[in-house]
C-alpha cells in the first residue's frame, strides 16, 4: 500500500480492499440483483470514483457503480433495477449512490457524448419515486466519458468480462470536454454544492489539464497544494481536512472561495 493510501486509511478513509464489511455487503447486492434481473446481457458491473481509488470517505463519499450490457434494457427492467436502489436507499452512505447502465457498443469504440440505457443518483431519486421519469427517453451523459477513464486507469472489475476487454481508449479530447462540462455543472450550483466539494472537483479537473494527471478529488487537492498559487493554500488544505474528517465543515470564507472560482475559471478557459 503506497505511503498515500496508508495515510488516507489511519484518517478514516479506505479503498475497495479494506472496506468495511456493511459497504462490501452492500457493493454485492448490486451484483446479485443486476445478475438476476439482467441475466445474460449483463456484460459486467465495474466500481470507480474514490471507492475503487482508495480515498472514500462514509460521510463524503457516494458509491459509483458503472454496468455495461450487451442489449437494450426493456421498461420492466429498468423498473426493477430502480425500484431495488430505492428500496437500498436508507443503507447507502450519506451521499449514496451512483449508477449508470450503458449499452457495450458504446464503451468500445468510445461514444462521446455517451447514451446510456439508465442513471441513479440521489438527485433523481424524488423524480424516479414520483414516476416522473420517462423510461423511454433516450438520453446521453458527458459524465460518462470521465467514468470510463476512471475505471480503464483504476476501476475494479465487480463482475463480468475485464476492463480491458469492455472499454476503448477514451481520447483526451473526450475527457477534457467532460471535466469542462462538470466544471459549468459546479459554477451554475455554487449557491448549493458543498464547497468542499467545489474546491477539491476544480483541483481534480485543473491536475488533469495542467499535468495530465487522472486523480480523485483528495488528489487533487493534494496535487493542488504545491502547483496552485501560495495564497490557496489555507484554502485547499481546509478542504482536504474537511474531506478526510480532520477538519470542521466550515473551513471556507466566502472572499477565499470567490478568489479561487475566478482563478480556475480563468485557468480552464471559462471566463
Amino acid at each position: 500500500m503506497a505511503a498515500g493510501s496508508r495515510r488516507r486509511e489511519l484518517n478514516g478513509q479506505y479503498g475497495w480492499e479494506t472496506c468495511p464489511e456493511p459497504v462490501r455487503k452492500l457493493v454485492m447486492q448490486f451484483v446479485e440483483t443486476y445478475r438476476t434481473v439482467l441475466g445474460d446481457n449483463l456484460t459486467g458491473l465495474y466500481l470507480h470514483g474514490s471507492l475503487a481509488m482508495g480515498c472514500f470517505n462514509p460521510l463524503r463519499s457516494d458509491i459509483d457503480i458503472l454496468a455495461v450490457v450487451r442489449q437494450p434494457l426493456s421498461v420492466k427492467e429498468k423498473q426493477l433495477i430502480i425500484g431495488f436502489l430505492l428500496g437500498i436507499r436508507r443503507k447507502a452512505p450519506p451521499k449514496g449512490i451512483e449508477m449508470s447502465i450503458v449499452l457495450a457498443n458504446h464503451c468500445r469504440p468510445f461514444v462521446y457524448p455517451t447514451p446510456f440505457e439508465l442513471h441513479y443518483s440521489p438527485a433523481w431519486d424524488k423524480k424516479y419515486r414520483d414516476g416522473e421519469v420517462d423510461f423511454t427517453e433516450e438520453k446521453t451523459d458527458e459524465d460518462i466519458a470521465a467514468h470510463a477513464v476512471i475505471i480503464r486507469k483504476r476501476g475494479i472489475c465487480l463482475f463480468g468480462k475485464p476492463v480491458s476487454d469492455v472499454f476503448g481508449e477514451v481520447p483526451p479530447e473526450y475527457y477534457r470536454a467532460s471535466l469542462l462540462s462538470d466544471a459549468r455543472w459546479i459554477l451554475g450550483r455554487l449557491n448549493e454544492e458543498d464547497p468542499l466539494y467545489v474546491v477539491l472537483n476544480f483541483c481534480r479537473i485543473l491536475a488533469f489539464f495542467k499535468d495530465r494527471r487522472i486523480t480523485s478529488k483528495m488528489e487533487g487537492g493534494e496535487w493542488a497544494i504545491n502547483n496552485l498559487p501560495e495564497r490557496f493554500g489555507k484554502l485547499v488544505s481546509g478542504a482536504l481536512d474537511g474531506y478526510s474528517g480532520r477538519g470542521a465543515d466550515e473551513f471556507v470564507d466566502t472572499a477565499s472561495l470567490d478568489d479561487f472560482i475566478r482563478y480556475m475559471k480563468g485557468e480552464l478557459g471559462l471566463v
